[in-house]
């Protein structure tokens, strides 16, 4: 009888019969490891294995045609009605038997009671540490044009929102008004979404924060805007069709900046541009991200703590980008793994105080050899 033993990304082999495979259950269009597994979108939950590098899909009747259209090639595409039984739990069970797998490896978010449940039925079900599928840290050249894709869009967005304001009045008060209307937050978001929609993008809690609310990082801003003050645009639509994302943001002012503003906006713009610059291969994030800050610091915009919150730059330099809006890598004080090439990540450097306001702008670079591209082509100005 002959034996043999190998390891294909983390599958065990003995004579032919796998007994370990990864496992996942979810709805691929929320599910961003699903959707990188499959390239299939569905609303619906449904089970995937991998085992000795195959990878298998059960779907319901729903989906099937569709499955076996648009997914992966490779993927096996299975009906559920080839399973005796028409729940996860069974149809999981069947695929074990018929596959010799004794161990399931499964996500960290896998289903607690799901799992409790093939243990119970003698299966050994593991969660995975770190990544499920670490080469996404990595974007093959498709991958990075879906990003500039996304990244395409997003610039038609900031478009619409440079016109608008454009386009926009100074009343006596400072208020600006738009199409012989108050121009709030609102509206201008409203503006720069159905841009997204117009190219079969989508988006979910676009950032247009004016004012002392650009001194809030994540906020997505609301109420009457002014001239004279810092608005922040911090835009990300997802492809309706292959689900990457974009990522961009500029502050702008409407009419004369402040010094402090145009200060701020000079230094922070010389910090994402050296950042570009100086990632690449084998450039560890946390060195870069320490210099950022300390380069803020210099220029007058230190960072710190008070009673009345953060001040300064306190958030990461960036982060990966492309079927999640922040995945790895991080490019933050916390990341000391050198870069490896083919990672995506946004470089957003930013400075905040709550007397003034805030100054943000991100471009998205692919992490090369030599230098790294940037993928993003709008371009960066304070005054409208």
């Amino acid at each position: 009888m002959l034996f043999s033993m190998k390891v294909k990304r983390g599958i065990v082999e003995r004579g032919g019969v796998m007994n370990r495979a990864k496992l996942m259950v979810a709805a691929s269009g929320r599910n961003s490891d699903l959707r990188y597994a499959v390239k299939f979108s569905a609303p619906d939950e449904f089970v995937f294995i991998e085992i000795g590098g195959r990878r298998e899909i059960v779907v319901s009747a729903l989906e099937y045609d569709r499955a076996r259209s648009e997914a992966a090639h490779g993927v096996k595409v299975r009906a559920l009605s080839e399973f005796s039984g028409n729940d996860h739990l069974s149809v999981i069970m069947e695929l074990a038997a018929e596959h010799g797998i004794k161990e399931f490896l499964v996500p960290s978010d896998f289903a607690i009671g799901l799992g409790d449940e093939l243990r119970r039925r003698g299966l050994s079900v593991t969660p995975e540490g770190g990544l499920f599928f670490p080469e996404r840290e990595y974007k093959v050249p498709v991958e990075a044009d879906e990003v500039r894709r996304g990244i395409r869009v997003a610039e038609a967005g900031m478009r619409r929102a440079f016109q608008v304001l454009a386009e926009s009045e100074i009343m006596n008060s400072g208020a600006l008004y738009w199409a012989g209307m108050p121009l709030t937050s609102e509206i201008l978001r409203t503006e720069i979404v159905l841009e997204f929609v117009r190219h079969n993008a989508s988006a979910d809690s676009t950032i247009v924060a004016g004012g002392l609310q650009s001194a809030q990082p994540h906020s997505e801003g609301y109420g009457q805007l002014y001239a004279g003050c810092p608005i922040v645009m911090d835009l990300f639509p997802r492809l309706n069709d292959s689900g990457y994302w974009g990522d961009l943001t500029r502050t702008v002012v409407k009419g004369k900046a402040p010094d402090t503003v145009r200060r701020a906006f000079d230094a922070v713009r010389f910090a994402r541009d050296w950042a570009k610059r100086r990632l690449r291969v084998g450039v560890v994030p946390s060195e870069v991200h320490n210099f950022v800050t300390d380069y803020l610091a210099g220029a007058g915009f230190p960072t710190g703590c008070d009673n009345t919150g953060n001040y300064g730059f306190f958030h990461g330099l960036g982060h990966g980008l492309g079927l999640d809006i922040h995945e790895e890598p991080r490019v933050n004080s916390r990341n000391h793994e050198p870069l490896k090439g083919g990672e995506v990540v946004t470089v957003e450097p930013g400075v905040y105080y709550p007397q003034w306001g805030g100054i943000r702008l991100e471009d998205v670079v692919v992490i090369g050899e030599e230098e790294s591209i940037c993928l993003t082509e709008i371009e960066t100005f304070l005054e409208i």
